[in-house]
């Protein structure tokens, strides 16, 4: 968005329909139970053959690649090496795409037909789901000892079950270039830690000619970050996150939506990518890369690619400056970012449970973070791994006690035709900020309507009734 994007998501449910036979009146009630029996003698026998660890043809549907580049070529690899060695399971990996990535399984639930191991962001992307019967629970496929060494899986806890397996940890910092600071007479090793030191950096940024910020939003995504780093700094708890979906607070309150004048403001005095609405996110980072720009959000696994690309002395991280005193304004934002499930119609359940545990092994562990240089999501994998000091910096900002993604909790249609997409007109300056906030909260109000099954669920899981 900007890589961790949530696209639209649509709904509409068709169950799987089939024909009823009617048996003439001729027939015996023990025909008729012989007939039943030996159905469920049938139906038993396939349930078993294929709900087998060690057996199977598994299809992973896999996204990860914009968040953790290498990603993609782990997990070909990994499932390739499972399948040498289990003999009787096949993984076939299928790269998602990020703008059909919710589109795409939506379509395959209503058909109850696609992937075994399917992924989707964090949350209520996964949750939304689990509500509609799409998925399987992890909890008791996967043994409670595992579980607990996996990180930040209460990010898909519902009904007291784990649905989703955490792979990987994403933290969004905020970078600086320490070489452009230093042109424009800033210290190179203080990034700011204000928003009033920020709008001074900025400033002094501008007047050397030196591009402040880099980001692109031509998929929304910069909007849905900036309110989930900055936005959430004025409100006091996670519940109150929830509360503004749950109905029991409005977005119209100057502690949900203050953060659209401090991005408008931006914009406004030219500290953002002048064409930060026609561009994606992935070029705002190479302009950084490139040293175009001085500072950037981005992701835990693009810093590791900067690493990589001997970068380090250059590169300054951080969390987001604070702008805000709420309770929320200490948090840091890493999450699990996408989440890898079972889905509910998978005839593998036992073999894809098994890969997924095999995936969270220490050989497993430490061969994602060489290939990528992101931190998995495990209690096993061991930070004296980690050399290079901007790395971490990242892990400590990753595991320190208080971490929120706000995003994760909002309703994908309000994320998508609320968040990221007004917050676009927001950026480009067509959208006042106060125009925006009552086409979000219209948005919010659209989706309790249409969807009130929804709605009912997420005010269920929020503990708002």
């Amino acid at each position: 968005m900007f890589s961790h994007h949530r696209g639209s998501f649509m709904r509409g449910r068709t169950g799987r329909r089939g024909k009823t036979r009617k048996f003439g009146a001729t027939a015996s009630v023990a025909s008729l139970l012989v007939l039943s029996t030996a159905l469920a003698a049938c139906s038993g026998a396939t349930k078993s053959a294929n709900d087998n660890p060690n057996k199977g043809n598994i299809t992973m549907w896999f996204w990860g690649e914009s968040d953790v580049p290498g990603s993609t070529k782990w997990i070909t690899k990994e499932a390739k090496e499972y399948g040498t060695i289990h003999r009787g399971v096949k993984i076939t990996v299928v790269p998602q795409a990020t703008e059909t990535l919710q589109g795409a399984f939506q379509t395959a639930a209503q058909s109850k037909s696609g992937p075994d191991i399917a992924m989707q962001w964090a949350t209520l992307p996964v949750l939304t789901h689990v509500w509609q019967g799409n998925v399987t629970p992890l909890t008791g496929l996967i043994p409670k000892s595992e579980l607990s060494n996996w990180l930040n899986t209460d990010e898909n806890v519902s009904d007291g079950k784990v649905w989703a397996m955490p792979l990987y940890l994403l933290g969004i910092p905020f970078v600086w270039n320490k070489e452009l600071f230093k042109k424009a007479g800033l210290n190179p090793d203080h990034g700011p830690t204000t928003w009033n030191e920020l709008l001074a950096d900025c400033a002094k940024l501008k007047a050397a000619g030196i591009l402040p910020i880099a980001v692109g939003d031509k998929d929304g995504a910069f909007g849905a970050w900036f309110q989930s780093v900055v936005g959430t700094q004025y409100l006091d708890s996670v519940q109150q996150v929830k509360d503004v979906f749950a109905g029991k607070a409005n977005f119209t309150s100057k502690k949900y939506s203050q953060y659209l004048w401090l991005m408008s403001d931006l914009q406004k005095k030219g500290y953002l990518s002048s064409d930060v609405a026609s561009i994606e996110a992935t070029d705002a980072w190479q302009d950084f890369a490139q040293g175009k720009a001085a500072m950037t959000w981005t992701t835990d696994g693009n810093v590791a690619s900067w690493v990589k690309a001997g970068m380090t002395h250059k590169l300054g991280v951080a969390k987001t400056p604070q702008v805000a005193s709420g309770g929320l304004a200490s948090y840091y934002d890493s999450t699990q970012s996408i989440s890898a499930f079972i889905t509910s119609w998978s005839k593998t359940k036992k073999a894809s449970a098994a890969f997924l545990e095999w995936l969270h092994q220490p050989a497993q562990l430490n061969s994602f973070y060489t290939a990528t240089g992101a931190f998995p999501a495990d209690k096993r994998f061991s930070a004296s791994k980690i050399e290079n000091p901007v790395m971490r910096s990242l892990y400590k900002l990753d595991t320190q006690p208080k971490q929120l993604w706000a995003e994760n909790y909002t309703p994908p249609q309000v994320d998508s035709s609320g968040f990221r997409t007004v917050a676009q007109g927001v950026v480009a300056g067509s959208t006042s900020p106060s125009a925006a906030v009552q086409q979000i909260q219209k948005v919010i109000e659209d989706w309790q309507k249409q969807q009130p099954t929804d709605f009912k669920n997420y005010k269920k899981w929020a503990g708002v009734q």
